[in-house]
């Protein structure tokens, strides 16, 4: 697991809230807190849409819940916090696609199928003008093997896991975008 604070609050803001830097997740739950919580739960409700959203929710897991893309929420989370006034918090959970966690264990070398994998996430928290992001991966296997707990000091080792190459890739992401972060 990672954990970062963003340091500039504002850009970061902007580009999640404004451009498609991260379009391509999905969202798994969001909430937001401004004169009162708006939860969001992330599930996906075809039957409200009279034609269907063919980019709302790629997924190559038919038994999976449906979840939205957060390309198709961003503007309605943007609505809830945008005016005069800071929200009082948020909580976003994004969810990698699952042909991007394909795509991530095909370039890494880990030795874990995709079918394996419930989700790699990012845990996106607002509060006192601090945003901070945590990873995160859920396994659909039970395994007693403790290596996918490893570390952010573990990521420099030849050995690498599921949880150090997500890691690596977010910082990845981070970067490429000019999302500047400190670790915490």
């Amino acid at each position: 697991m990672l954990a970062v604070r963003i340091t500039d609050t504002r850009d970061f803001m902007k580009k999640l809230l404004t451009q498609d830097l991260f379009d391509t997740f999905l969202l798994s739950e969001a909430s937001v807190t401004t004169f009162t919580t708006f939860s969001i739960d992330g599930t996906w409700h075809p039957d409200y849409f009279e034609e269907p959203l063919s980019d709302a929710v790629p997924s190559s897991d038919s038994d999976a819940p449906k979840t939205l893309t957060w390309k198709l929420v961003r503007p309605l989370v943007f609505d809830m916090i945008k005016g005069r006034h800071t929200p009082v918090a948020f909580r976003i959970v994004l969810r990698l696609a699952d042909y991007n966690v394909e795509s991530l264990i095909a370039s890494s070398g880990v030795n874990v199928e995709a079918s394996q994998i419930a989700g790699l996430f990012l845990n996106l928290n607002f509060q006192k003008n601090v945003v901070t992001c945590t990873t995160g991966t859920s396994l659909r296997i039970f395994t007693l093997d403790k290596t996918l707990d490893s570390v952010w000091d573990e990521m420099a080792t030849l050995d690498k896991t599921l949880d150090s190459v997500w890691d690596e890739m977010a910082l990845r992401f981070f970067r490429s975008r000019q999302i500047p972060y400190e670790n915490l």
